[in-house]
């Protein structure tokens, strides 16, 4: 029996406008939250006990999956009395539920497509106490990077390096398993981290750690660079040629794919939307928008010529005529952007704010 313990409590600041009211791991990716897809490979590979250890905006994940029933799993939640890192929730639900069996521990922000079956029988084969997931990236000075020896056990891991010192681009992808044995060796304080404390102590006493290399999908969605460029990864992984989904109507418009358009939206006479842009359910776009390289989430309105590029807005928004959104901008959700506003780039606007004049300052943040 393998349990998964899920990290899911974090505030997420810097995915803020869009974790203001939505907990990271319920962000969507192609219109399903971050945590169904995880959970949803959990269960392809056999595992059903599942610990989410949740605190911010907890409510909406546990309304979410109550029990896990409806997703064919056994979900238990450990509510963090304070915030612990992402490796104090470890020791916390070791106490709580006890974690006397192999388990994985798994971010609820990393995007991938990981087969965790493979995962476990690689542990399993080395006999260790602990596998941490690597996997490749172009900057490895954001991540925990690992030097590994002729059998895959790590001998050094650095966390973010710079450039000139990051001995590979082999890193931290946010997926481990371990034997119960190592929890002997977690940090006394409450609140530490997995990598730069957890990790190091147990290569300080000689517990071999063994990396597992990952070389499909991932991508940690912690910034909305990345959050943007999961989706587009799921959308070339999936829908190479673009999706539409059900009761969708498309008045005589323009879908230039890869371009993803869910249930229930409707793009009006004229429009061009695409490529490289994802429309949520319940989205209705009016005649001749233009829609680009943008995540828009769901039932969120875009009336008669408005232009949105390479941005991301947020759930029931509601933007008027011929409005124009620059590129990098972020609006939050239940935003009103008045007809004819033009936002300049990297615009960020917060919650439940109506926006009557254009700005033309790029990087301004609306609070």
């Amino acid at each position: 029996m393998v349990k998964a313990v899920i990290l899911a409590g974090g505030y997420a600041t810097r995915l803020r406008p869009l974790t203001l009211t939505t907990p990271k791991p319920l962000l969507p990716i192609l219109d399903k939250p971050l945590l169904d897809w995880i959970i949803e490979g959990l269960v392809k590979a056999g595992i059903r006990d599942i610990v989410l250890s949740v605190r911010y905006h907890s409510d909406k994940i546990k309304s979410r999956y109550n029990d896990g029933s409806k997703y064919g799993v056994n979900i238990v939640y450990a509510e963090e009395p304070k915030p612990l890192g992402d490796g104090g929730p470890i020791k916390f639900i070791n106490e709580v539920y006890g974690l006397d069996e192999t388990f994985l521990v798994v971010y609820g922000d990393v995007f991938s497509n990981i087969d965790y079956r493979k995962l476990l029988d690689f542990h399993r084969s080395k006999g260790s106490l602990c596998t941490m997931t690597l996997t490749r990236v172009e900057d490895p000075t954001r991540y925990g990077v690992a030097v590994l020896d002729e059998n895959c056990r790590v001998i050094r891991f650095i966390e973010k390096p710079r450039r000139d010192e990051a001995p590979s681009n082999m890193v931290n992808a946010g997926i481990y398993v371990f034997e119960p044995e190592v929890l002997k060796y977690t940090p006394g304080k409450g609140s530490f981290s997995i990598a730069r404390d957890f990790i190091p102590i147990l290569l300080e006493n000689r517990v071999n750690i063994y990396a597992y290399i990952h070389n499909g999908l991932w991508s940690d969605i912690g910034i909305p660079r990345d959050y943007f460029k999961a989706n587009i990864q799921a959308l070339k992984t999936f829908y190479p040629n673009g999706y539409i989904g059900r009761n969708v109507s498309i008045e005589n418009a323009e879908i230039v794919n890869p371009t993803y358009i869910s249930d229930n939206v409707v793009i009006g006479e004229g429009s061009r939307i695409g490529p490289y842009t994802i429309i949520n359910p319940g989205c209705k776009l009016g005649k001749y928008t233009r829609v680009v390289e943008s995540i828009i989430l769901k039932s969120t309105i875009i009336d008669t010529g408005s232009v949105i590029k390479r941005s991301i807005i947020g759930e029931k928004v509601v933007i008027g005529k011929w409005v124009r959104v620059e590129e990098n901008s972020i609006i939050g959700d239940e935003v009103a952007l008045n007809d004819e506003v033009m936002l300049a780039r990297n615009t960020c606007i917060l919650p439940f704010k109506e926006v009557r004049d254009s700005i033309y300052c790029e990087g301004k943040i609306v609070l």
